[in-house]
């Protein structure tokens, strides 16, 4: 009975993740023809920052439950899920042009801060609050950038009349939609860790990870069938760098945990391995192809194994 509650529980969260993101993907791109922003910082800063909330909220959970572990696993597994199985999903669809400018630029900083964490969490055994409060100023500066640089990326919609309210709406409708729906993937992911004897680094880097990820998917993939291929791409890498630094700073300084090496080193090198692989995708070609999403979703797969490798063993 347990594990069909856990079950039904983790199917539902997926669900409402999965509207709440639409929501919330649509009501952006309706205000940023409103008021007349660019659709890169609309994808990059907003639809970013609000689909980063299940990372955000259900991390938060974990760590305040006592499961920082399992937080960790999440924030680790979202980012290397979410660029592989986004960029694989669209581009097995068909191929289409990245239009966003900056993301060389972001996929640099992705880098940095991915190399930042193993040094830090390598060096000391552990993430601790300074750690915390490291990502945490990254945070800030990376929405600046993203705000100021949005002037030279695409162009912004056509003037139109600023009727805010329905936008609006749905972003707290979505935003309801993602609160219900991360409290119950939580309730999810630590009851299946507990029934299957998982680890709770393994069952935030999969379970949680993949639960946050999957309606994400959808959601970028949604936007860029629709010809909003900005706000897709600018979603899935900002995405990445806001987990990993507001999310993962808020963790951090709620309490300070000790982390395996072995854990790190078998998971934040494929963080920076898909990052790498989506700027050179960029700089050669500025296209999403087949042969490129093949090559994503290869590596999603090999680090899905490696890790269930290792956590059997």
């Amino acid at each position: 009975m347990t594990l069909l509650l856990s079950a039904a529980a983790f199917i539902a969260s997926v669900l409402l993740l999965y509207i709440g993101s639409k929501k919330i993907v649509n009501a952006a791109a309706r205000l940023a023809s409103s008021l007349n922003l660019h659709k890169v910082v609309v994808g990059t800063v907003f639809v970013a920052t609000v689909t980063s909330a299940p990372e955000l909220l259900s991390s938060v959970a974990a760590a305040l439950y006592g499961s920082s572990q399992m937080a960790l696993g999440n924030i680790i597994g979202s980012n290397i899920y979410n660029i592989p199985l986004i960029i694989g999903i669209c581009g097995l669809l068909g191929a289409f042009k990245i239009k966003n400018s900056t993301i060389g630029k972001e996929c640099l900083l992705m880098t940095g801060i991915a190399t930042i964490l193993m040094i830090l969490t390598i060096a000391t055994g552990k993430v601790t609050q300074w750690t915390g409060l490291i990502f945490l100023a990254l945070y800030p500066a990376f929405i600046y950038y993203s705000i100021k640089k949005g002037n030279g990326n695409g162009n912004p919609g056509d003037p139109q009349p600023k009727k805010l309210a329905k936008p609006v709406a749905a972003m707290i409708l979505g935003g309801v939609s993602l609160i219900t729906g991360t409290f119950l993937l939580v309730y999810s992911a630590i009851s299946m860790a507990e029934i299957f004897g998982l680890s709770q680094f393994y069952a935030g880097l999969t379970i949680m990870a993949l639960g946050c990820v999957v309606p994400e998917t959808a959601v970028s993939v949604a936007a860029a069938i629709r010809g909003e291929q900005e706000i897709s791409i600018g979603n899935v890498i900002g995405d990445n760098i806001i987990t990993m630094t507001l999310v993962l700073g808020i963790v951090a300084l709620i309490r300070s945990f000790t982390v395996s090496i072995e854990e790190i080193l078998t998971t934040v090198p494929f963080v920076i391995l898909v990052t790498l692989v989506l700027f050179a995708m960029n700089k050669r070609s500025h296209k999403i192809t087949k042969p490129w999403s093949m090559l994503m979703l290869a590596i999603a797969a090999a680090a899905f194994i490696l890790e269930t490798l290792n956590h059997i063993a």
